[in-house]
C-alpha cells in the first residue's frame, strides 16, 4: 500500500476509536514525521549499523533469527518506537495475535492499546479536540517525545497534521463521500418512501425480531428503547430502526435500505466516518454558526441532545420519536416564520455547519426536466425538421426500387420522405417474405 493508502487505514481506526478528525490529524502528521507511515520503518541510521533494510529486519525478528529486538535501541515501525519495554510491549501484541511485527493494521492497534493503558491524558486530549496544532502538540510533546521539541518542528507537524485534515475531514483536497445533494435526495427516500421507527443507537437497522430484540436487550440504551417497542413491531420485516445522529452516520456509512443485510446495508464507522454522538457530529462540521441565515441544504442542524439535515426552504429531515415517530420532514423555525404545512412539527436549532463528508459547495448539474419538450414544442421542432430535409429530397434517390415495391403491394408509396412507425415497418417485412 501507499502513503496514502495506509493514512486512510491508520484515520479510519483512530476515528473509530473514538478521536476528533482533529485529534487524529495530528497524531497522523506526528507519524508521518516519525516514519512515513511505513509500519516496517527501520531507524535510518540504525540500517548501517546493523546492516540490514526495513524489510530484512522485520523478517529477522519475525522469524526470531533476530533476537534483539526490544534491546538494540533502534526506533521502529510508525511511531518509531524506542524504548525496551515499548518494544517488548509491541512484540508480545503482535506475536499474540499470530502477526508480522511491522503489520500496519496490528501495529494501529497496538498504538491505540498503548495510548489507553500508558498515555489516558493525550487520549483524552485526542478524543476533546477540535485544534490540529493542539493535538500534534501534544503527541510531539507527550508520546514521541523527539530529541528537537523546537517550536520550528512542533510548527513542521502541525502543518503535516493539517495536511491530513484538509484530505480526510474537509479542506481543498478533502476527498468527498457525497454532494449534498446526494445526501439530500437519500433523506429524502427514506422520509417518503420507507417506515421508519425510533430508537437509540440503531443507523438504519431492519425491524426485523433480531434487530428490535438487540436494541431492546442489549446496550446502555435498552431499557429506553423499550418505550417505542410498539412504534418497532408495528413496522417489523418492512421498516427501518433509526437515531438522530444514526440517520446521518447510516447514509455516510453506505445505507441503501437491504432488508436482508444487519445493517441496512451500512458498515460501520467506515469511510472516514466516526462512530460520533450528536455533540461529536456538530463539533467536527466547520464553519459552524448560529447565524442560520446562510445555512444551505446538506448542513447539519444540532441543539442540545439532538441533529437533524437542513433540506432546504425552511425544511429539515430527522429521526425523533416526537410527533409521527421515526424519520420525518419537520420545519425549522430559524429560517421559516412558521410551521410548513405537511411537515409533522417544528422546532427552533441552536446551530448548524457543514459536515466534513458532504460536499455542499458542489453544483448540480442542470435537470433534465428543465430541458424537456412539451408535446406541443417537440410537433414545432420536428416539423421544423421535416421542412428542411425536403429540399434535399425533392428527387427519390431510389425511385426504381420504390416502383417496385409499390408493384409488389408492400407499400403504397406514399410519403416516400417521412418516418416510418414500428407499425408500418413490421407490415413491410411481412409482405416483403410473401
Amino acid at each position: 500500500m501507499g502513503t496514502m493508502d495506509n493514512a486512510r487505514l491508520i484515520w479510519d481506526k483512530l476515528c473509530a476509536a473514538g478521536l476528533t478528525p482533529a485529534g487524529a490529524a495530528g497524531l497522523l502528521g506526528n507519524l508521518h514525521a516519525e516514519s512515513g507511515l511505513n509500519p516496517r520503518n527501520l531507524q535510518n541510521s540504525y540500517e548501517n549499523k546493523l546492516g540490514m533494510s526495513d524489510q530484512e529486519y522485520t523478517a529477522a525478528v519475525d522469524s526470531g533469527a533476530y533476537g534483539s529486538f526490544s534491546t538494540d535501541g533502534a526506533g521502529y515501525g510508525l511511531a518509531q518506537w524506542t524504548y525496551g519495554s515499548r518494544k517488548a510491549a509491541l512484540l508480545a501484541y503482535v506475536k499474540a495475535r499470530g502477526r508480522s511485527v511491522g503489520d500496519l493494521d496490528t501495529q494501529a492497534g497496538y498504538l491505540l492499546q498503548e495510548l489507553q493503558s500508558l498515555f489516558p491524558a493525550v487520549l483524552r486530549l485526542l478524543r476533546a479536540t477540535v485544534s490540529v496544532r493542539e493535538a500534534s502538540d501534544c503527541v510531539l510533546l507527550q508520546f514521541e517525545r523527539p530529541a528537537n521539541q523546537s517550536a520550528a518542528n512542533c510548527a513542521r507537524r502541525a502543518a503535516l497534521g493539517q495536511e491530513f485534515y484538509d484530505k480526510f475531514a474537509g479542506g481543498k483536497n478533502m476527498n468527498y463521500l457525497m454532494t449534498a445533494a446526494a445526501f439530500c435526495a437519500k433523506l429524502k427516500d427514506i422520509a417518503d418512501n420507507r417506515k421508519t421507527a425510533y430508537m437509540l443507537g440503531p443507523w438504519g437497522w431492519p425491524a426485523t425480531d433480531k434487530m428490535i430484540t438487540r436494541a431492546t436487550t442489549q446496550g446502555s440504551n435498552a431499557k429506553t428503547n423499550r418505550q417505542w417497542l410498539p412504534q418497532a413491531n408495528a413496522i417489523k420485516d418492512e421498516g427501518f430502526l433509526f437515531d438522530c445522529v444514526g440517520l446521518i452516520k447510516g447514509i455516510l456509512w453506505g445505507w441503501d435500505g437491504d432488508m436482508r443485510r444487519t445493517y441496512g446495508g451500512a458498515g460501520y464507522a467506515c469511510n472516514g466516518v466516526p462512530d460520533y454522538d450528536a455533540k461529536k457530529m456538530i463539533d467536527c462540521c466547520r464553519e459552524v454558526s448560529t447565524d442560520f441565515s446562510d445555512i444551505v441544504p446538506g448542513e447539519a442542524v444540532w441543539m442540545d441532545g439532538h441533529i437533524g439535515v437542513y433540506m432546504g426552504e425552511g425544511l429539515v429531515v430527522e429521526a425523533t420519536p416526537k410527533w409521527r415517530g421515526g424519520v420525518q420532514w419537520s420545519t425549522c423555525l430559524n429560517v421559516a416564520a412558521k410551521q410548513v404545512p405537511g411537515t409533522a412539527g417544528s422546532r427552533r436549532w441552536t446551530k448548524h455547519g457543514k459536515l466534513p463528508w458532504v460536499d455542499c459547495a458542489a453544483k448540480e448539474t442542470e435537470k433534465e426536466d428543465d430541458e424537456m419538450f412539451t408535446y406541443e414544442q417537440w410537433k414545432e421542432y420536428m416539423d421544423r425538421y421535416r421542412r428542411e430535409l425536403s429540399p434535399d429530397h425533392d428527387q427519390c434517390w431510389a425511385e426504381n426500387e420504390l416502383a417496385a415495391a409499390v408493384a409488389a403491394g408492400i407499400t403504397d408509396g406514399k410519403r416516400p420522405h417521412d418516418f416510418v412507425t414500428r407499425e408500418e415497418a413490421a407490415i413491410m417485412a411481412l409482405r416483403s417474405k410473401g
